[in-house]
């Protein structure tokens, strides 16, 4: 009797149509599932990647620029790295003789379909195949599914999208990495290679242009103007403000402060001791209910509440929905539920009604009724996944797990609720025609869903002028003096992953045109909700941002040249909108595969070809002199690793050179900007700079000046830091499972270590300093050493030559061991560089 074979993305998936069909045996260890009609199996993921150019090809293993652009005829597969196994099992599935249909049961989207396709397309399969699409998880909707399953040729051209999208993003990807890395990378950089790429490169702009921002803002002096008043006895403050001021572009220029400080001082005088009256507004504010979490915007919330890091966040929602089973699955861009889903919804309540923690919460809800079923329970709102919830399954957990399950499910609970009510109160007083304003916080006056977050609040100790009046004007106060403050106007705040990740998420918005703008919208953005964390870490390990994602002069640079040498297409979102367009209609049918292929090929080809042609002393040619060289006179002009005297220019000999003068733009780990060298050079000294770095990469503030000519730094406690201080807050939450004892024995952060609880005690277990060779290691980097025995190649230690070098960190029975990279010489050296030292300067 002949079968169906069902493929899944994940076992999780498989194991849920598994027992909502029925009738399923375990075989083999649970690598698959057997009933009358079906087999089912499943992949992790993406079980199969492209080949990489020296799989191609043995003459891509030495990377020269000869080469590039390197465009396969055709793209071949290749197993991932510890998927053979599966792989296997798959291929025994898919030769068996009573097997004639396949039913892809990926995921409902572009990369479900992709993952399908490539182990049909790797095996050389050409069974018939059908296509189940499942956005929903209830035993009801996937027997319904199964009930009309569709023809898999349907999904021919999502397929080849989605295989463009794959193209597209290796041949963009290894070929601008190569040719960068080959012209950027120099001989003393012990770090990674110079990558870019469609999502990642637009990504890294979006940081760096805040960045220069930062560092190029001259922080300005300017006064503020307090007063005290008293209105039938209750005190309050104001703070003087100008109510015919208007907003210019000027960002430090408000509507509160006075740049004159002989102008406060004259306000100050005329209104001593002078009568006031005093007016408010009261208004009702109503605060919407929150929508569920989708991946995104749990990983903003964790960001914004626990200060976690996207990577951080999702590893927790990962372990809740894989080991726990507590919440449903996490990598989904929806913040809605089927429509089928509210009875789950109601059996869900039920579930958690039974907790302390949840339910009194619950119990109101079930008994007041479900509010804002419109907008959760929306079909069209559910992508490939719908939003994240607790799955009513009850298990003790804790640490990082609890803190974000109990994030989801108050977030649940809250979606459900009435409306939270606020007074917003605006006061405004005048003492001799000058005006003083008072916005106190607001107040709660309805809880509603504000509740289920039990939150105290603090008493209104703003009471109103006249009571029972939300309107009043002409009251008689009191005024009892006032006071110039001396302030100090501050740079724009660097973005955190929660702010970052909104930005990449809304990037079509900046996008001016509309059609590209609306297909960026459309594909939720740069990067997916899924795949946003990968992209920050991999800026951080590219070393192109810090952990705090302060972009490092690393990853100014590769922007900068981007810009100069006309490919700044893969520094903006206008890329990823311009290919998404075009991927929509290759899945409508409207554009052959051909076609779009031809397109990337063009844009892989000019992007190599600028890298290639570049010419660091032409770079920057055209723009005008940073100031006089403080040495000779003469103007300082922008070059491509520093700022010099136009008579020590890169491209003189020795003996033409009439000057020693030069600012290297990465000094003391901080990156020169145009506007704090200009400063430097008028000044002689700069402002106090942020932005310095010490090897251990901790940040600090300092003084620059100019002393003949050398640039020195001043104001510094101690910049020999002892290495293994730690001054920053520690968060003792478990985050891992000891390797050496297991079980209930977990590892946590101390002051100085990350160590298991059975060294805390008994000094016997697995215990790792915080500062290896001055790195300090992150609690990801050890989480991933204790559950993989390994991390990623590692950089910035210091040898005991004070030397930088690379490594990994291995698992070992008595502590860890470095693995270094593998050295290659000859034909083999990897990023073989073509340039000479004259063409970098």
């Amino acid at each position: 009797m002949s079968k169906s074979l069902i493929i899944t993305e994940k076992p999780s998936v498989a194991k849920d149509i598994v027992q909502a069909l029925g009738g399923f045996e375990v075989k083999d260890s649970g690598e698959y599932f057997e009933s009358k009609d079906y087999v089912c199996t499943y992949a992790v993921g993406h079980i199969l990647g492209l080949k990489e150019p020296e799989d191609i090809s043995a003459e891509y293993r030495r990377w020269k620029l000869s080469n590039l652009p390197i465009v396969p005829d055709k793209f071949e597969l290749k197993p991932i790295e510890k998927q053979e196994k599966r792989l296997k099992v798959i291929k025994k599935l898919l030769e068996r003789k009573d097997v004639d249909v396949l039913i892809n049961a990926c995921d409902a989207a572009r990369e479900g379909e992709l993952i399908f396709r490539e182990i049909v397309n790797f095996f050389k399969c050409s069974k018939a195949i059908k296509r189940v699409w499942l956005q929903s998880m209830t035993k009801a909707s996937i027997k319904s599914a199964f009930s009309g399953l569709i023809e898999g040729e349907k999904f021919n051209n999502l397929a080849s999208a989605a295989e463009c999208r794959s193209y597209s993003d290796w041949l963009i990807g290894m070929n601008s990495t190569r040719a960068l890395t080959l012209r950027l990378k120099t001989r003393a950089e012990k770090g990674s290679s110079w990558s870019a790429g469609r999502v990642q490169t637009p990504t890294l702009a979006i940081l760096v242009e805040k960045e220069l921002e930062i560092l190029g803002y001259i922080p300005r002096p300017y006064w503020k103007i307090q007063a005290d008043f008293v209105a039938d006895g209750n005190k309050y403050q104001g703070t003087w403000f100008d109510p015919g001021f208007k907003k210019s572009s000027d960002r430090d220029l408000k509507e509160d402060r006075i740049f004159d400080k002989n102008e406060a001082e004259k306000i100050v005088k005329l209104i001593d001791k002078k009568p006031a009256v005093a007016g408010e507004v009261r208004k009702a504010r109503n605060r919407q209910a929150p929508q569920l979490f989708d991946l995104t915007s749990l990983q903003r919330e964790a960001n914004r509440k626990f200060s976690w890091s996207a990577s951080r966040t999702l590893k927790a929602a990962q372990r809740c929905y894989e080991t726990h089973k507590m919440l449903t699955y996490p990598r989904t861009s929806s913040k809605a539920l089927p429509s089928d889903y509210e009875h789950e919804v109601s059996r869900i309540l039920e579930v958690l009604e039974q907790t302390k923690t949840y339910g009194a919460h619950c119990s109101y809800l079930l008994k007041n009724g479900l509010l804002n079923k419109k907008k959760i329970f929306d079909d069209s709102a559910v992508s490939d996944h719908f939003a994240i919830i607790p799955t009513g399954e009850l298990k003790k957990i804790e640490g990082d797990d609890f803190k974000l399950y109990d994030l989801v499910v108050r977030r649940f609970l809250a979606s459900f609720y009435p409306v939270a009510v606020y007074e917003d109160v605006e006061r405004t007083t005048v003492v001799e025609g000058e005006y003083f304003i008072s916005r106190p916080p607001s107040i709660l006056k309805e809880p509603g869903w504000m509740s289920v977050y039990e939150k105290e609040e603090k008493e209104n100790s703003f009471l109103p002028l006249k009571k029972g009046q939300d309107k009043v004007e002409g009251v008689e106060v009191k005024h009892e003096g006032s006071k110039i403050e001396d302030c100090m106007s501050r740079a724009p705040s660097r973005m955190n992953e929660a702010g970052l990740l909104s930005v990449m998420e809304n990037a079509g918005r900046v996008v001016e045109d509309e059609e590209l703008s609306s297909a960026l919208q459309k594909a939720e953005g740069l990067g997916t909700a899924a795949t946003r964390a990968d992209i920050i870490e991999n800026l951080k390990y590219k070393e192109y941002v810090d952990s705090d994602l302060r972009p490092t002069p690393k990853g100014i640079r590769l922007i900068d040249v981007l810009h100069k040498i006309d490919s700044a297409s893969l520094t903006s979102p206008e890329l990823t909108a311009k290919l998404e367009l075009h991927l929509s209609e290759v899945e409508e049918g409207k554009r052959t595969e051909s076609s779009f292929m031809n397109e990337i090929k063009t844009i892989t080809n000019k992007v190599v070809e600028s890298v290639k042609n570049m010419d660091f002393h032409l770079m920057y040619k055209d723009l005008d002199s940073v100031g006089k060289c403080p040495v000779c006179g003469s103007k300082v002009y922008e070059r491509a690793w520093f700022y010099s005297c136009e008579h020590n220019d890169p491209g003189m000999s020795s003996k033409e050179k009439k000057c020693s003068f030069i600012i290297w733009k990465d000094s003391y780990g901080r990156y020169m900007d145009r506007k704090t060298v200009s400063y430097l050079l008028d000044h002689g000294t700069s402002v106090e700079l942020d932005g310095f770095r010490y090897q251990t990469g901790k940040m600090y503030k300092a003084i620059l000046k100019l002393d003949k000519g050398v640039l020195v730094k001043e104001n510094l406690s101690s910049e020999e830091v002892d290495s293994s201080e730690n001054t920053e807050p520690v968060d003792a939450t478990p985050f891992g499972i000891c390797p050496i004892h297991k079980g209930d024995c977990k590892i946590s952060e101390g002051e100085r270590d990350y160590a298991c609880s059975q060294y805390r005690e008994h000094k016997s277990g697995f215990c790792i300093p915080k500062v290896i060779c001055q790195r300090r290691l992150s609690r990801e980097e050890v989480e991933d050493l204790v559950t993989s025995g390994e991390t990623k190649m590692l950089h910035k230690f210091i040898s005991k030559r004070k030397r930088p070098f690379s490594a990994k960190l291995k698992l070992e029975k008595e502590g860890f061991s470095f693995v270094f990279p593998e050295r290659k010489s000859g034909k083999d050296q990897d990023e073989e560089k073509e340039t000479t030292s004259s063409e970098k300067e």
